[in-house]
């Protein structure tokens, strides 16, 4: 019971996700391919709800405070709504490009059925993605509005978040592929998914911890100030 209360409901609600993606993958005998692209939905569901993150603290809390000019909620919104379209563009090219890569590598090594389309995967892979979706929603409700971090967020570490998590998403995409040009036979056993959705789970988990930790410093450091 102490553990769930030290990880908090985010955290909780991450490894729940991905444990349901585990079931599904057993349940519908996911391939590799399938999995590094429901993990590539998840890095678009990152970056919809960090834009989310700061026109919510845009419109309830102050995420450009400064000690030089106040701002106000209207115009914080909109400075909000240029800054989202300023690096949603960089956000989704690389995603783009990510994708890609994985389609390329789809067709150069063994990571999904030969001959199958990827438009035969959209239906399965959007809708196993949906629970990774749900997890950041709970997190955004339960951490950042109910806790209150939207009253120390600030744009700066709410820009850097989605390249944050999604990069490494990115390393652990480009270190499963690697593997399967290596070792393609141990790559394409059900031990090798377990293995990739494990330490991708412990990566969420410390990356998550330190985003709270994160808030939780910009809160003391602004108190002063206050």
């Amino acid at each position: 019971m102490s553990l769930i209360k030290k990880l908090g409901p985010g955290a909780i609600s991450l490894i729940a996700a991905n444990t349901a993606v585990l079931w599904l993958y057993f349940v519908y005998d996911l391939t590799l391919f399938q999995l590094v692209l429901v993990f590539w939905c998840e890095c678009a569901w990152i970056g919809v709800f960090s834009a989310v993150k700061l026109m919510v603290a845009s419109a309830i809390g102050d995420p450009y405070e400064n000690r030089w000019a106040d701002v106000s909620a209207g115009s914080a919104l909109l400075i909000s709504l240029l800054v989202i379209f300023m690096t949603s563009s960089l956000f989704f090219s690389l995603l783009g490009m990510v994708l890609m890569a994985i389609l390329f590598a789809n067709d150069a090594l063994p990571l999904g059925n030969p001959g199958d389309a990827a438009i035969n995967h959209i239906g399965l892979v959007l809708g196993t993605s949906l629970f990774l979706m749900a997890a950041h929603a709970i997190s955004l409700l339960a951490n950042f509005l109910i806790l209150g971090e939207y009253k120390t967020a600030r744009v700066g570490p709410l820009i850097a978040l989605p390249f944050k998590r999604c990069l490494a998403l990115f390393f652990m995409i480009a270190t499963s592929i690697l593997l399967v040009a290596l070792v393609p036979t141990f790559a394409n056993t059900t031990a090798f998914a377990i293995a990739v959705i494990a330490l991708k789970v412990l990566w969420d988990i410390l990356l998550h911890v330190g985003e709270r930790r994160s808030f939780a410093t910009t809160a003391t450091v602004a108190e002063p100030d206050r």
